[in-house]
């Protein structure tokens, strides 16, 4: 199966800093890959490369074939990256079901206003799909935390992503709200591939296929969950004592 994603060489530098240097990753259609590593290990950085962000210093990205090193971050959702925060990015003063309308109907979205014949029919089937069904007119703003996370996977699965960025999704919950959470990612349709940054390791272990890990801006190691787990490279890496 050819890569949906494929990242060579990829490095960003801060002056003397390297926050990435010579990362390789792969991601295939209808992959589970879990990119962990301690703070400072250049996961959030990763992603903002490939979603566009942020410009790489060295190597290249490729999706679906296609060189898309330079291309705006607009250009690549257009394409089919989509991706959520660190800090979920709603529209506070919009209702939910409102935010979902706006995220679809964005000029660089993956379909417009007027391509399905019930776009707010559909919105309100992405709200229940995250488990938001009753809260379609609620402000974003008066959800709370866990909510507006689910909103924002609902906003980015309303592109019609064939990629999905999920950046930290964990972080700010409960336990309870980890395991909707949970739940949530476990139900995405596998016509979406799925690039999971995260810290809640048991979370990461208990969806992915495959783990990646970095450390100092440097690929560790990428395995199974228990070939994960067994690495003596990736308990260095978490111990802090890599060479």
């Amino acid at each position: 199966m050819s890569d949906l994603l494929a990242v060579d060489g990829l490095g960003r530098r801060y002056g003397d800093l390297a926050a990435l240097d010579g990362v390789d990753l792969r991601v295939a259609p209808g992959d589970r890959l879990g990119l962990i590593g301690p703070n400072g290990a250049g996961k959030s950085t990763l992603l903002n490369l490939i979603a566009g962000s942020l410009r790489p210093t060295s190597g290249r990205i490729h999706f679906d074939g296609r060189d898309i090193t330079r291309l705006a971050p607009a250009r690549r959702a257009r394409l089919g990256i989509g991706r959520t925060h660190q800090h979920p990015a709603v529209w506070a003063s919009l209702p939910a079901l409102d935010n979902v309308l706006v995220a679809a109907r964005l000029p660089w979205g993956r379909f417009r206003a007027g391509r399905r014949a019930k776009p707010r029919e559909h919105a309100r089937e992405l709200l229940a799909g995250v488990g938001l069904t009753g809260v379609e007119q609620t402000l974003a703003g008066a959800l709370s935390h866990g909510q507006r996370r689910q909103l924002e996977l609902a906003m980015a699965l309303a592109g019609e992503p064939r990629l999905l960025l999920l950046d930290e999704p964990a972080a700010g919950l409960a336990p309870a709200e980890v395991e909707v959470l949970a739940s949530l990612l476990a139900s995405l349709p596998l016509t979406v591939a799925i690039l999971l940054v995260e810290h809640h390791l048991d979370l990461v272990y208990g969806f992915a296929d495959r783990i990646t890990v970095l450390h100092s801006g440097r690929h560790v190691h990428t395995g199974t969950v228990p070939e994960t787990r067994s690495s003596p490279e990736v308990a260095a890496a978490y111990a802090g004592v890599m060479p």
